[in-house]
């Protein structure tokens, strides 16, 4: 349960980071499925990995 919230966590940080960079260039920010379900994926890994290096 750690390892989902945590893999929330960096998703929700990324997705924010993203939206700021779209307000301060005032642009749109598309990003196609190919692309954001391996991000999504990693954000997942590196949440695993750091909820067992916790342990």
């Amino acid at each position: 349960m750690e390892t989902f919230g945590r893999g929330c966590l960096y998703i929700i940080v990324g997705i924010g980071v993203m939206m700021l960079l779209a307000l301060v260039t005032q642009s749109h920010i598309n990003i196609p499925l190919i692309i954001a379900i391996p991000l999504i994926i990693f954000a997942f890994v590196v949440a695993k990995k750091k909820t067992d290096r916790s342990q």
